[in-house]
């Protein structure tokens, strides 16, 4: 009984990890005590939230991934990698934007949302979903990244800074971080493809063929971002566009895919 609670507990969690990530931004307290129990509390949400995503996970036919779930998973995996960056770099205006989204995300599969059937998943296809998972929630990460980018940049051009720049590392920094997860996602998608061309019996099949086409526009966007940045020096605007660009065709190809079939194709 006590499980059913979980969800509800870990989105608390998150919402006030939203606050505490506010307050840092816009009225931060001298020291760093409040800084290091931030961090300590997120590392206690994400093994809760882990704990609860477990649960979906190990059902002895299998992994349960359905709309929810799903959502869940990444949310959780997109987390850990802002809380594993924030321990070296000065992120907590992304705790604003990811924490309230992670607190809903962790709250869908209790909620009466999209398909009440399970959609069980094993073997060689489970782990390139999962691994799948990963790479958008590395290249999420990175888009987000992108957006504060370009507010940094409008902020110094406006020439009026708010207080909100000063829970932002440098924008040389960020763009740093930028790429880095961009090359990491890159990688992990690129296996993704892989393993999804060996593992389904038909890449392009009616259900998958839109995620199949937009997820390879989107590698393509990545390969030629990556390809302009360490060989012509790309940076700046046409970085961060080709970067959400790229994004904006996974979440289509992914989650949209995986709504209209689950969701909207139900009723």
């Amino acid at each position: 009984m006590f499980e059913l609670f979980l969800p509800y507990i870990s989105a608390t969690l998150y919402v006030i990890l939203a606050v505490a990530a506010g307050r840092a931004v816009f009225n931060p307290a001298p020291g760093n005590q409040l800084t290091i129990t931030v961090q300590w509390l997120t590392a206690a949400t994400i093994l809760l939230h882990t704990s609860i995503i477990y649960s979906y996970l190990e059902s002895p036919a299998g992994a349960d991934l359905r709309f929810a779930n799903t959502l869940s998973l990444t949310a959780l995996v997109t987390v850990t990698v802002f809380w594993l960056s924030s321990w070296h770099t000065h992120l907590e205006g992304f705790g604003i934007i990811v924490m309230p989204v992670a607190a809903l995300c962790v709250l869908l599969p209790s909620l009466p949302f999209g398909s009440a059937h399970p959609i069980v998943l094993s073997g060689p296809l489970l782990s390139h979903i999962l691994l799948s998972i990963i790479a958008y929630s590395l290249l999420a990460v990175a888009s987000l990244q992108a957006l504060f980018m370009a507010f940094i940049d409008h902020q110094l051009r406006s020439k009026h800074p708010g207080r909100f720049l000063n829970g932002m590392p440098p924008l040389q920094q960020l763009e740093t971080l930028l790429f880095r997860f961009v090359l990491i996602g890159f990688i992990g998608l690129t296996a993704s493809l892989i393993t999804g061309w060996f593992h389904m019996e038909d890449l392009f099949a009616q259900h998958v063929i839109h995620k199949t086409v937009l997820s390879l526009l989107a590698w393509l966007l990545y390969a030629i971002l990556l390809t302009g940045h360490y060989l012509l020096g790309w940076r700046g605007r046409i970085a961060v566009r080709l970067c959400l660009a790229a994004f904006s065709l996974l979440v289509v190809g992914y989650i949209g895919s995986k709504f209209v079939l689950e969701i909207i194709l139900q009723h």
